[in-house]
């Protein structure tokens, strides 16, 4: 049971992980690359506040703020001029991979490649029957299940979900309906930016941080992406915390080692038997651009 629970709590981590990419793919066709480079931003931002004694409040808030910027940026400067000029896919994923390896190099020159920590000392541990929680894990789950619900509740219940959703589906018509579909974008990128920030702070707060995790939490958020089907961002979320029970079994039954080996193995099996993803449809030849 305590593996199981782990399992679930480091799901919820991966499925708004999955979430924060599938919503600028679903929306732009975009492999938000990058996106990997602002998750290893955040909590920088987060430890320079607290360093400085301004408080944890305003670090996360100064966090937020700073990756919502560097998510807009990514649009304004990257994505946006490709877009005007109908640029292909792939370059859009070279662009970001620029982006993403640019912003590394920043954090590395500034705070160096050593593993910091937001914490010192061993963290509160909470007994629910035979089952034993840092409260770091606690306050991931919880985080993390609270942003995606009231993300998941937004987006059915608002007119701005409504026209996301509208975007997913074809962003063609609705421009031409008047929507304000640039916009729109730049609203994508910077909520994309905002949730992977939240699981970066939740994810270091517990087991630290360094320049270079953001490359293995994008890669989570890519085969959640694929798992869960092109244009389903419930599907993400299903899939992140299938990803996060089946590597938590790996590790208890084999080794950690194992843990990118099975998640990509998971992804070759879905590719060959269900390209589409778990809950995408199936598309006709000419839908597949």
């Amino acid at each position: 049971m305590q593996v199981l629970i782990n399992g679930i709590i480091q799901g919820l981590l991966f499925a708004l992980m999955g979430v924060a990419f599938s919503l600028v793919y679903s929306t732009t066709r975009t492999f938000h690359i990058a996106l990997g480079a602002i998750y290893s931003l955040a909590p920088y931002i987060l430890l320079l506040f607290t360093e400085n004694g301004l408080g944890w409040v305003a670090g996360i808030l100064a966090a937020l703020i700073v990756c919502a910027i560097a998510g807009l940026l990514c649009e304004e400067a990257l994505h946006w001029p490709f877009h005007r000029k109908s640029a292909p896919p792939e370059v859009h994923l070279i662009g970001s991979l620029g982006m993403f390896l640019i912003i590394i190099q920043l954090i590395a020159l500034f705070w160096g490649n050593d593993t910091q920590v937001l914490r010192s000392g061993v963290d509160q541990m909470f007994m629910i029957g035979n089952i034993r929680l840092a409260q770091a894990q606690l306050v991931g789950g919880v985080v993390s299940l609270l942003v995606m619900g009231i993300f998941f509740l937004w987006l059915r219940k608002s007119k701005l979900g409504l026209q996301f959703r509208a975007m997913a589906d074809n962003p063609i018509l609705l421009g031409l309906l008047g929507r304000n579909v640039r916009n729109l974008r730049r609203l994508v990128f910077m909520l994309s930016a905002l949730m992977a920030a939240i699981v970066s702070m939740a994810t270091a707060y517990d087991v630290g941080f360094d320049p270079h995790g953001g490359l293995n939490a994008v890669l989570v958020g890519v085969v959640a992406t694929i798992m869960g089907g092109r244009g389903s961002l419930a599907g993400a979320a299903v899939a992140g915390v299938m990803l996060g029970l089946i590597r938590s079994q790996v590790v208890w039954h084999f080794s950690a080692r194992w843990e990118e080996a099975a998640t990509f193995m998971l992804l070759a099996l879905i590719l060959f038997y269900r390209p589409q993803g778990l809950f995408g449809k199936a598309m006709r030849l000419e839908e597949q651009t």
